[in-house]
């Protein structure tokens, strides 16, 4: 049994990761183009749990958004890895301290921020899996080089996680790309600002996968039909039908309301954003089909590809209060009116 079960989740854990880094190869190629934004990185490598004795993977992408010279904030994804009994992931929101050489080429960061954190642990010594959710702490220090002045940045990075019942380190390098060019080597200060609409009407259809936060890693077919409205430069509103497919344990669909913060890039070709919201979603799985309110959480990114029509990839997390959490990861083609 727990052969079949490492084994369910090691396949659509791979999946996970393979669509991750798929979409950000393609962010980063397409950061080649001429764009307005700041910093966006790609890194990877060791996570270690001293309590458990243990280590496995770990990986991040960040956006980062200078404030000034010495300091920047940032948003990421998190994953820490699998370890005994904990499959953990997160985001946060750090404040950054920076340092700059005398050439700008060089910087030493100290970040600190919340850290949201999802945790598929097991609750009984059957095997059942919970999903459990909280708040910690990520700490962080970079070493940072920007190669030839930028675009591109190399990046080493050390994290702390105190969160829940597991502390973690993560030793990760990778690149950047600095999405600002400006007359000085080094970080863009100040960003450009915007004051025309991210969005004014998107209607978009969607078709991807449901992955259940358990052991087993059960999968399912989704799709998904969104209208988004934006009512401010960074914002925007969206109204979202949402069917989960049968994931074997989960068989789930819904309506949901996201309030989003966005951002546009590449001349507008390209947009990156997040939302959160409520989801009514009735689960036949679930005590013969039992409607609830859930939490939605979505990072998504689009990619004009005329002046009327859109691609868009979202990955939503479900957030749960009965251990049946679900990463839906969907791609559509959109309209823009």
């Amino acid at each position: 049994m727990q052969h079949r079960l490492v084994s369910g989740s090691a396949h659509w854990g791979g999946l996970r990761h393979l669509l991750n880094a798929a979409l950000c190869a393609a962010l980063l190629m397409g950061f080649q183009l001429e764009a307005h934004a700041q910093e966006f990185y790609v890194l990877g490598g060791l996570q270690q749990t001293p309590s458990l004795g243990e280590k496995t993977y770990g990986y991040t992408y960040e956006y980062a958004h200078n404030l000034t010279d010495n300091v920047y904030a940032s948003f990421s994804y998190l994953n820490e890895g699998h370890v005994t009994n904990h499959h953990r992931d997160g985001h946060s929101a750090q404040l950054w301290g920076r340092l700059l050489s005398a050439d700008r080429r060089f910087a030493f960061s100290l970040g600190v921020g919340p850290y949201r954190y999802f945790d598929t642990t097991v609750k009984t010594a059957e095997g059942g899996a919970s999903d459990q959710h909280g708040w910690g702490i990520l700490i962080s220090a970079a070493g940072t080089w920007y190669i030839n002045g930028g675009p591109w940045i190399l990046q080493a990075r050390y994290n702390r996680a105190q969160a829940g019942s597991l502390d973690t380190n993560t030793f990760l390098i990778g690149l950047g790309y600095q999405l600002d060019r400006g007359s000085r080597d080094g970080p863009v200060v100040p960003p450009p600002s915007y004051s025309s609409l991210t969005t004014h009407n998107e209607f978009t259809v969607f078709g991807g996968t449901t992955i259940v936060n358990n052991f087993d890693s059960p999968s399912g077919i989704a799709y998904a039909v969104e209208y988004r409205r934006g009512i401010l430069p960074y914002v925007d509103l969206t109204a979202t039908y949402l069917n989960e497919g049968d994931a074997r344990v989960v068989r789930r669909q819904g309506l949901a309301a996201q309030a989003w913060l966005v951002r546009p890039f590449f001349n507008d070709h390209l947009t990156l954003g997040l939302g959160f919201g409520p989801y009514f979603a009735r689960d036949h799985d679930d005590g013969g089909g039992v409607t609830r309110t859930l939490g939605l959480f979505t990072m998504s990114a689009s990619y004009r590809i005329s002046p009327s029509w859109t691609t868009r990839f979202s990955w939503h997390r479900t957030v749960t209060t009965n251990s049946r959490d679900t990463d839906v990861m969907v791609l559509g083609l959109g309209y823009r009116f």
